[in-house]
């Protein structure tokens, strides 16, 4: 356990360090609003995180079922991809700048990969930002529970080929807070190797292409617009598939760290 506990801390270091440690599979090192890590193992899938964070990353302590740590989002992904990347022999790549829903995979060629999976979610559960197929669903739902999400890096690929990303057992995402559940995320890990082992070799491509996340003026972060939510005409954001104001956004969040902090105090 102390040397996942390392593993995590290492990840937890500064993204400037990591690119430098990486440097000779930093793609577009020349330009760091570009930047990205990719290890080609001659594979049909290819696993995805992303190394910038919210809150500066720190390990702050165990408990016997938890791990705290600033900025496991997504960290935490960062070193799963990583170490299971190497386990399965997989293709990895690991994106900057999904914080601000730029991330750099726009930028990646990727290959014709049989499917892609990021590591990038809280809790238990399995999204595809509509990037999926009947067949697709089908084969996550043997292994995972469905929901719903807004936006990772693989909203922004260029790919015809069916995305998934996948909980990874963290909470309180973004927040000084956050842990993750160690029970949690080995369970997932065990359920993801059974979904990798029967799938590895099907190609799964997606039953429609959506229009990808893009900014067209990247000197705004925003526009003028009325929120899905409240109705209200305000500053928005799009968020994969929603309109949303940042009031509503930040509404939604703070119900969601609630619930989580109400659940803790049950337990």
């Amino acid at each position: 356990m102390d040397n996942v506990i390392n593993k995590l801390k290492y990840w937890l270091n500064s993204k400037e360090k990591l690119f430098i440690d990486f440097k000779s599979y930093v793609l577009d090192w020349e330009n760091p609003d570009k930047h990205r890590i990719f290890i080609d193992r001659k594979s049909d899938v290819l696993f995805i995180a992303h190394i910038d964070t919210v809150q500066k990353p720190k390990f702050i302590r165990k408990t016997k079922n938890r791990w705290y740590a600033r900025g496991l989002d997504d960290r935490l992904g960062c070193m799963l991809a990583s170490e299971l990347s190497k386990e399965l022999n997989t293709d990895l790549l690991i994106c900057d700048l999904e914080e601000s829903a730029k991330s750099t995979g726009q930028y990646h060629i990727l290959k014709d990969y049989n499917w892609i999976v990021e590591f990038d979610r809280a809790g238990e559960d399995v999204v595809t930002y509509n990037l999926d197929s009947d067949k697709f669903r089908q084969a996550i739902d043997k292994h995972f529970t469905r929901g719903y999400g807004s936006f990772s890096d693989i909203c922004q690929l260029n790919t015809d080929v069916c995305c998934m990303n996948i909980g990874i057992g963290y909470e309180l995402a973004h927040s000084k807070d956050s842990y993750v559940n160690l029970k949690t995320v080995r369970k997932q890990i065990e359920k993801f190797k059974e979904f990798y082992q029967e799938n590895k070799d099907i190609k799964y491509v997606q039953d429609y292409k959506p229009d990808r996340y893009t900014w067209i003026d990247d000197s705004i972060d925003y526009c003028q617009g009325v929120c899905e939510i409240c109705g209200l005409i305000d500053k928005v954001d799009y968020i994969y598939g929603h309109i949303i104001c940042e009031d509503c956004f930040e509404d939604m969040y703070y119900q969601y760290c609630e619930s989580v902090l109400a659940e803790e105090e049950d337990r």
